[in-house]
C-alpha cells in the first residue's frame, strides 16, 4: 500500500525473511524523463528501524543516438 506524493512515492506492505514478519518499504525518487532511483528497506521491528538493503538507479538510454543491433542468430 502507498501512493505518490510530490514526487516520491513510497510503498509499505508486510513480508517475511527465515519465517519471521517483517515490514518492506520501497521507495521511488528522482523520476525524471530518462532516470529515477529505487529502494527497498526492511524493518524487523514493526517499523520503528528500518535496514536500506537495496538501491537501483535506473538510467534511460537515448536510442536516437545508439541504434539497438538484433541478433539474427
Amino acid at each position: 500500500m502507498g501512493k505518490f506524493s510530490e514526487g516520491v512515492g513510497v510503498f509499505a506492505g508486510n513480508d517475511e525473511v527465515d519465517r519471521r514478519p517483517i515490514r518492506v518499504c520501497y521507495t521511488w525518487s528522482g523520476i525524471a524523463a530518462h532516470s529515477a532511483r529505487w529502494e527497498q528497506a526492511m524493518s524487523a521491528d514493526g517499523g520503528v528501524t528500518w535496514e536500506m538493503n537495496w538501491r537501483m538507479l535506473f538510467t534511460r538510454r537515448d536510442l536516437a543516438s545508439q541504434p539497438v543491433r538484433l541478433n539474427a542468430g
